[in-house]
């Protein structure tokens, strides 16, 4: 079977004229936008292990062409996903990471007889982290006291809707059983 050949002149001009429809200029609508212009796509980049990774080794001293070579990634995208993710800046010839860790993160909890995945701040996350450090004790122990704490509490959400801690045994035996926790989803940072 003979392939079709593609027409690239008349694939570039749709992606113009889609580019021009949605009020973009002409470097924007090709994707590669003037540094004057927006970026068209805002979102930051996708949670990485990986690069993440690396923003520790950078983190730690080392230079960016050192730390994308201990991770296994090109210089360019590592920088990339530090320029992206607002952790770290160029001073001088450079990589510094900026300060404390403060990006939203989706983590697991339970709440309501459910388990359910939530974006919530850093102080809230160290909140849910230390919930299920204590659920985690309960259902290896069987000691409900490790739960009083939480009993009649609730987190917020980024968007600010309140999540009660689920501090019922039954319930708590209930979502174990189910195997819904993983320690990935934990602390997974929503960039």
């Amino acid at each position: 079977m003979r392939r079709r050949s593609r027409d690239y002149r008349a694939e570039y001009a749709r992606r113009i004229a889609r580019g021009f429809t949605r009020g973009l200029s002409r470097s924007q609508a090709r994707g590669h936008p003037r540094p004057s212009e927006t970026p068209v796509r805002l979102k930051g980049p996708a949670f990485s292990r990986q690069l993440e990774a690396g923003l520790r080794v950078v983190q730690s001293g080392k230079t960016l062409a050192a730390a994308a070579r201990s991770v296994h990634v090109s210089p360019e995208r590592l920088r990339h996903y530090l320029a992206a993710s607002g952790m770290a800046e160029r001073r001088g010839r450079r990589w510094v990471v900026t300060g404390p860790d403060k990006r939203s993160r989706r983590m697991l909890l339970y709440s309501r007889g459910g388990a359910i995945t939530i974006t919530v701040n850093l102080d809230n996350a160290e909140q849910i982290g230390a919930y299920m450090a204590s659920v985690r004790a309960f259902l290896g122990s069987n000691d409900p006291s490790y739960l009083d704490f939480f009993d009649g509490q609730s987190v917020a959400d980024v968007t600010g809707k309140k999540h009660p801690f689920e501090t019922d045994p039954n319930a708590l035996y209930r979502l174990a059983d189910t195997g819904s926790e993983n320690f990935e989803d934990v602390y997974k940072i929503a960039i």
